[in-house]
Parts: C-alpha cells; sequence; structure tokens
C-alpha cells in the first residue's frame, strides 16, 4: 500500500513539473544609449559631468564609463568652460578650472563629443535667483508605546524659505549627514577592562566623520504653482531615529528649470515602483540631452544648471519632555586605549571637518 502511494505521488509530481513552461520575456536591448549625469551651480567644487553608455538588461553590469570624451560648456555670450577626466574615475569630468561656477542669470549648454566622434548636446538651462534657507527645525515623532505611553522613536526635518515673487519657480533639496565618530573600527571582543565579550571599538587617531547620504526616494522636489511667492513651510527633508546625541545635516536648495523638476518627477515615479512584473522596466530615463549627429541614437540623463542655497544645521534629539525610545545603533566600548584606528578616507568616510561644523 505504501509504494503503491508512493508510486502516485511521484507520477503526480512528474505531471506538474511537465507543464511548467519557461517564459522567454522580450526584453529590450538598450546598449547604445548615451547616459549624463550632468551638475552645474553656483557653489564651487560642485560642477561635474558623468557619462556612462547603458549596460544590456540581461547582464549584472553596471553602466559602462565613457573615457576620453571632449565635454565642455557655453554661455549665452560665447564663453567656453572645458572640462577634463578625472585621473582615477573613468567617465567623470569636472572643470578645468576650479574657479569656474554658474552665475545667476546665465544660460548655459553642455556640449559632448565622444572618442568615436558621436556628438551630444543638451537643452538650454537658465541659472535662475534662490532665497536662503529660512529655517531647518525638528518635529517629534510620538507613538503609544505599551510601557511609555507617548514615546519619541524619531524626527522629522522640516524646512521653511521664501519662494520668490516670480511664477514658475521649481525647487529640489538634497541632504548630507556628517556623524562625527569616536570609534573607527569595531568588532566583537572583550573590552579593555575585562568581562564578556561585546561590541567593542577602537577610538579614531584623528577627527574623523561619517557620511551619509540619501540613497533611497531621494528625489525632493516642489513647483511653486500653487504658492507663488508665498512662504514655503514645513517641508520635509528627510527623518532620523532618536538618540541622544545631535544629530548634524548639510541640506542644498536648489531652483530648476522646469525640464529638471519633470525630469526628476519622473524619477520619483519610477523608483516609486513596488517592484512587480508589470513595474516600468529601470531603464534611463530621457532629460535634456540628445544626439545630434545621429538624431534616431537614444540619448538619456539630465543637464541641470541651478543656483544654490546651502548650510549645516545641528539638531537637538534630547530636549524633550516625553519619554523617547532608542533607535539608533548601540555604542560600543573601548577595546584597548593604547590602540587607534585610522580614519581612511572614501566616500562614506572623511577626515575633512564638514564646513558649516562648529562644534
Amino acid at each position: 500500500m505504501k509504494f503503491k502511494n508512493s508510486l502516485l505521488l511521484l507520477c503526480l509530481g512528474l505531471s506538474l513539473f511537465s507543464c511548467v513552461q519557461p517564459v522567454d520575456l522580450a526584453v529590450p536591448n538598450r546598449d547604445d544609449g548615451m547616459v549624463v549625469a550632468a551638475n552645474l551651480t553656483t557653489v564651487k567644487g560642485l560642477q561635474e559631468v558623468r557619462l556612462t553608455r547603458l549596460a544590456r538588461y540581461d547582464t549584472r553590469a553596471l553602466n559602462y564609463p565613457v573615457s576620453a570624451a571632449q565635454v565642455w560648456v557655453v554661455d549665452g555670450s560665447g564663453q567656453r568652460q572645458n572640462y577634463i577626466e578625472d585621473a582615477k574615475n573613468r567617465g567623470w569630468y569636472f572643470p578645468a578650472s576650479r574657479e569656474f561656477v554658474g552665475e545667476v542669470g546665465k544660460t548655459y549648454v553642455l556640449h559632448i563629443l565622444t572618442s568615436d566622434n558621436r556628438k551630444y548636446e543638451s537643452g538650454p538651462e537658465t541659472v535662475r535667483p534662490i532665497a536662503p534657507i529660512k529655517k531647518v527645525y525638528p518635529e517629534p515623532v510620538v507613538v503609544d508605546d505599551p510601557k511609555l505611553g507617548n514615546a519619541i522613536i524619531g524626527y522629522n526635518i522640516l524646512l521653511d524659505t521664501e519662494d520668490s515673487p516670480n511664477k514658475g519657480d521649481y525647487y529640489r533639496w538634497s541632504w548630507i549627514h556628517y556623524e562625527q565618530l569616536v570609534y573607527c573600527r569595531q568588532f566583537e571582543g572583550v573590552p579593555y577592562t575585562g568581562g564578556p565579550e561585546t561590541l567593542v571599538g577602537l577610538t579614531c587617531c584623528e577627527p574623523c566623520w561619517d557620511i551619509v547620504r540619501c540613497y533611497r526616494n531621494c528625489t525632493n522636489v516642489l513647483s511653486d504653482a500653487l504658492i507663488n511667492g508665498k512662504t514655503i513651510t514645513r517641508h520635509p527633508i528627510t527623518n532620523v531615529a532618536y538618540c541622544a546625541r545631535d544629530y548634524y545635516i548639510e541640506i542644498q536648495q536648489r531652483v530648476i528649470s522646469r525640464e529638471a523638476y519633470n525630469y526628476w518627477k519622473a524619477v520619483d515615479q519610477l523608483s516609486s515602483n513596488n517592484g512587480s512584473l508589470f513595474d516600468t522596466a529601470p531603464a534611463a530615463i530621457r532629460g535634456n540631452i540628445k544626439c545630434i549627429s545621429n538624431p534616431e541614437e537614444e540619448a538619456f540623463g539630465l543637464f541641470e544648471a541651478s543656483a544654490i542655497s546651502e548650510n549645516g544645521f545641528f539638531i537637538e534629539r534630547t530636549q524633550s519632555a516625553v519619554p523617547a525610545i532608542v533607535t539608533c545603533p548601540p555604542n560600543p566600548v573601548t577595546a584597548n586605549p593604547l590602540i587607534c584606528a585610522a580614519c581612511v578616507e572614501s566616500a562614506f568616510r572623511t577626515k575633512i571637518k564638514p564646513k558649516f561644523w562648529t562644534k
């Protein structure tokens, strides 16, 4: 009887398996489109152009960097600024003059000539005037905790600014967080004073900061269509967890063109998809770049020229009479006070003091 049951189950399993047919998805092959990510601002050091070509959808590779291209920007009066490729990062181009910045009221066009004589050009971008950031402040996020009652778990970071009386202003905000470190290396081990194994750390040999940027749902744009000439209040920038120490954030406020606004809205729509089979494929998004040597060739990305208002802010996270729930990582204990760890420069860590840091 057991043998018959086992044979029946085996046959049923084989019949189900034979009904499964492989699905051949017709994935478009875009492996020849240029992707441009370019910024021209009124702040020194923030001018850059990144050039890549799309990788195939059926590969795991990142987009391929476009090296050895000629890149330049021309303003409305015909003045040209050449860019040169970074020696350490293929496909990244920076102004030949470190003093070069965009000027309010001027219009700029980006030009690209690749080593295989493909020519690309952006639409004209005008740098519009911008008001300074008026105020940045935290708003507690309170939840009902079974033990504590109303308790803070974090803060929403909000911003106020003044919109100009000019119609058709479009804004974009970005932020970066610096966390000053005590320990530059952490690991599981025994504390210097003894005791059970726990999280321990080696102190930094010099002043050091961790760098945290926005990586998900980072599109933050606004049109002044409904608020023209009024104060923009309580605009959300980001949210942070509760910790018993101040939170330092640098915020950049830009006034951008309508084309740039539409581009970032498209990015937001794409990035907010829920990941189902029927979502938009993760292709590059068309912006204000076109191929003028071959109009049939696809070009993606954006050249954005904008004025910037930026500043750094210390957000107090401990001044509250309401109980708080600590949601940040625990602090390690010292592993050995006679040994320190170097602050290794990277995209996520720096020895350079943030420019608005006052503590």
